[in-house]
């Protein structure tokens, strides 16, 4: 049996294409797509453990993929960014999960999965999993992935020790999520925010009110809200904060919300403060968003000091 790692990611993998557009086009628009091409790209699951990986966390990553070319390129992958494979398995009856990227010229990106839950790994595969990892301290999980798997991840977690956090994305159509309270920190976008607690975008009712709505209706320790080009911020029953962000030239947003929960994760696990790990992640985020392309450039821990001081934040190099 494997060394039972310090963090445990639990979601999905697959394979990433890519093409280009001049901008995200409006409901109804037809638009012309160029370069189409596939890349270093592997969904939330895979990136997530990578990135901590590469970092130097110790982590092992729990998920199911098809046999075939895309199953394969996540053991490469993941391997090389040091990351436990363990419990991470091929299965021949199932179809790899896909996903494309769609760019546009000033970096924004729309990403349409195509995924069968089916063809994921399954809560009962979850649990069982995760009881054997028991003695991780931190469990990361998402929705690339079953609903309910991503929800039993934490359960079993939570259960078992585990400090848990939550990224609910992609949200589904119709989505209705229970009281989550086995969810240390729920992480989620400002547009997120507005969906899951059923608040109309126009109200324009602040990050504060709106992450209070979510630690109310699910019941979460703490809610993570990234806010973009305005940072992010933290909000739990007895305070709340904003981390400025790190002004770059954004070139493509992609894969930096799972950057940005894996740099939380990483810092918690280095015994840093919520906040801290948010101050930091913010930073690590904005370094990702200047290059094009999420997995392929998520940065390995000795080049950390090179990138803080290049962004001016040498202060928070550890």
């Amino acid at each position: 049996m494997s060394k039972i790692p310090e963090i445990v990611v639990v979601n999905g993998h697959g394979l990433g294409e890519y093409c280009d557009v001049k901008r995200i086009p409006k409901p109804g628009e037809t638009c012309t797509a160029y370069n189409r091409r596939a890349a270093m790209d592997a969904g939330k699951g895979t990136n997530v453990a990578c990135a901590i990986g590469r970092l130097g966390g110790s982590v092992a990553f729990v998920a199911k993929c098809g046999a075939d070319q895309c199953g394969e390129l996540g053991f490469q992958w993941l391997g090389d960014s040091n990351v436990d494979t363990s419990y991470y398995w091929l299965d021949p009856s199932i179809e790899s999960c896909l996903g494309l990227c769609v760019i546009a010229e000033n970096g924004e990106n729309l990403l349409l999965d195509f995924d069968d839950d089916l063809h994921a790994i399954q809560p009962d595969e979850v649990d069982r999993v995760i009881r054997k990892l028991k003695g991780a301290k931190y469990l990361a999980s998402g929705f690339a992935q079953s609903v309910e798997s991503g929800l039993t991840a934490c359960k079993t977690g939570k259960e078992l020790g585990m400090f848990t956090l939550l990224n609910p994305s992609p949200l589904r159509d119709g989505l209705k999520l229970p009281e989550m309270p086995y969810v240390d920190v729920l992480c989620v976008n400002e547009g997120e925010s507005y969906e899951l607690s059923g608040t109309d975008p126009d109200e324009n009712i602040g990050w504060e009110a709106l992450g209070r709505k979510l630690l109310e209706q699910y019941q979460c320790k703490a809610v993570v809200m990234t806010l973009g080009a305005f940072g992010s911020a933290g909000i739990t029953a007895d305070d709340a904060w904003i981390c400025p962000p790190v002004k770059v030239n954004m070139v493509d947003e992609t894969g930096a919300g799972d950057g940005f929960l894996a740099a939380v994760t990483y810092c918690l696990s280095c015994k840093k403060t919520l906040k801290e790990a948010m101050e930091w992640a913010n930073v690590y985020a904005a370094y990702t968003v200047t290059k094009s392309g999420s997995l392929e450039f998520y940065p390995w821990k000795k080049e950390i000091p090179e990138i803080f001081r290049k962004l001016g934040r040498e202060d928070l190099v550890f």
